[in-house]
């Protein structure tokens, strides 16, 4: 059994001056040589990133056709939290693991980052409060020159009472969002991925494939609340072959391949619906890659 602790002190001084001392704990218990679970808490301090903080004030846009309908423009705080998180690690048989992980996070000042408008640029913001929930699966296996692999998460973000940075939302959706929990634009109630690697033994040729898979990210329906909604789910499979030439001149060097939606799957990321997310985006089509890698 491991207790690792300790505390980190953070201070920093921008629009507003914060500082926080963090603590942290983990306890690792090695049950067998086969499992081992681990209880872990934190306490976090994230400022906002300084090159995206809001303009300060507004008043320069009054009586101008870019004049919003609310002028209220709290300054961003840094985001404070405390994470607690529980799993375990299990070793079925040579070769096979599995891990299991969940976690809860409850914040004060929850930061977040909108696109707002037309420039392709994001502004911080903060909720008041704010709640992360989930829990993550893994599995892996490998056997002689096979490896394979899969992870599934399930979470959900929640944030109540925008407090900062007020001018950039209607002023329908600020009153909502103060009575009552929303979910964040990048929430997705469910994630997952799969992978399987070959190498060929007598050339050392790698030959990959992946998938990745998502309920869908947060949208806004018409005249439902903000991020009510979800997009459709979505699935993108990927492959690769890298092959590595281990003698001559050029050994050391990694010839790629790679292949990207390899079934050329359309599907919307953002629908730009969603709350501060007014700029749609679809995942990529076909694409193929081809790279050189030289190691020295």
């Amino acid at each position: 059994m491991t207790l690792n602790f300790g505390a980190r002190y953070d201070q920093f001084a921008e629009f507003v001056s914060e500082r926080q001392l963090s603590p942290r704990a983990n306890l690792v218990w090695q049950l067998t040589d086969a499992t081992t679970f681990h209880l872990g808490y934190s306490r976090y301090f994230t400022p906002p990133p300084f090159e995206l903080i809001a303009t300060p004030t507004i008043s320069l846009f009054a009586g101008t056709t870019a004049a919003p309908a609310v002028t209220l423009d709290s300054v961003p705080k840094a985001e404070r939290a405390h994470y607690f998180d529980v799993g375990a690690a299990q070793t079925i048989f040579p070769g096979l693991k599995a891990d299991v992980d969940a976690y809860y996070k409850l914040a004060s000042d929850l930061l977040d980052e909108g696109q707002f408008g037309a420039p392709i640029i994001f502004t911080p913001f903060n909720y008041q409060k704010g709640w992360v929930k989930g829990v993550e699966l893994s599995l892996s296996y490998e056997f002689e020159n096979w490896s394979f692999y899969g992870n599934f998460a399930a979470s959900q973000e929640l944030g109540k009472n925008i407090i900062s940075s007020q001018f950039n939302f209607s002023p329908d959706d600020l009153a909502l969002i103060a009575g009552h929990a929303i979910h964040t634009d990048h929430d997705q109630t469910y994630t997952s991925s799969a992978g399987i690697k070959y190498t060929l033994p007598t050339t050392n040729t790698r030959f990959a494939a992946d998938l990745t898979a998502g309920s869908g990210l947060r949208t806004t329906l018409p005249g439902g609340p903000p991020n009510g909604a979800a997009l459709p789910g979505y699935r993108q499979v990927n492959f690769s072959i890298v092959q590595p030439i281990p003698t001559g001149f050029l050994k050391g060097m990694e010839l790629r391949f790679d292949v990207l939606n390899l079934f050329n799957e359309v599907y919307q990321i953002r629908s730009g619906t969603g709350l501060g997310v007014f700029a749609p985006q679809f995942g990529p089509r076909r694409t193929f890659l081809a790279g050189l890698t030289q190691r020295f």
